[in-house]
């Protein structure tokens, strides 16, 4: 007796049930990758948060940060402070135009962002003010739209470090009043917005959601 083969029509019925179940579970897939990569982040934050106030244990004071308007180094703005790795707070062995080897795993080849109301360097150079940070009215519940850029010593908020997100071509991550207020913050599986974890002057820093 011979031995029956697949019809053309079973093939590409089996074929389509594949293609069905392939696309039923690549979204579920996607959105397990993305939760995963959201709990590295907030992990590395908290790793980031530790170094700083040992730095600033050491120092009184937390490092300045950096901005550039340099064609090769402006897509670097508020990079992790190169002091963390200098004084072994962080591991170095970033890639090229990294301060330091944490990369921010939404946005590949780049640091996690860091900011502090206080001195900045420009291209290098140190500034003669602070710099600014958009603080909402309500801080540090941040739920308002509402508030201003505060570059003054009696501000309350010590630092931010923050993670771009996932989708960060899209508004909210690189909105020009983030990361602070929570209007710019990332709120789970397919959104966009900042992943951050924030340091006010007085109680304990704060992840957001």
């Amino acid at each position: 007796m011979s031995k029956r083969g697949f019809a053309l029509l079973e093939l590409l019925v089996v074929l389509a049930i594949i293609g069905l179940l392939a696309g039923l579970l690549l979204p579920a897939l996607s959105a397990a990758r993305e939760k995963a990569r959201v709990a590295k982040v907030n992990v590395e934050l908290r790793q980031i948060e530790v170094a700083l106030e040992m730095y600033f244990e050491d120092h009184e004071r937390y490092p300045p940060v950096r901005v550039s308007c340099n064609t090769s180094e402006r897509d670097h703005w508020c990079q992790l402070p190169p002091e963390l790795v200098q004084g072994g707070y962080l591991s170095g062995g970033g890639r090229d135009g990294m301060s330091c080897g944490m990369e921010d795993p939404f946005n590949p080849s780049h640091t996690y962002k860091y900011a502090a109301i206080g001195p900045y360097l420009l291209n290098g150079s140190p500034q003669d003010e602070n710099f600014a940070i958009f603080l909402p009215a309500d801080f540090p519940t941040c739920q308002s739209q509402n508030g201003c850029y505060r570059d003054d010593a009696q501000a309350p908020l010590a630092w931010v470090v923050w993670s771009l997100g996932p989708r960060q071509s899209l508004s909210k991550a690189l909105h020009a009043r983030s990361p602070v207020p929570g209007f710019t913050w990332y709120r789970g599986s397919g959104d966009n917005g900042v992943i951050a974890r924030i340091k006010p002057k007085e109680g304990s820093s704060f992840q957001t959601p």
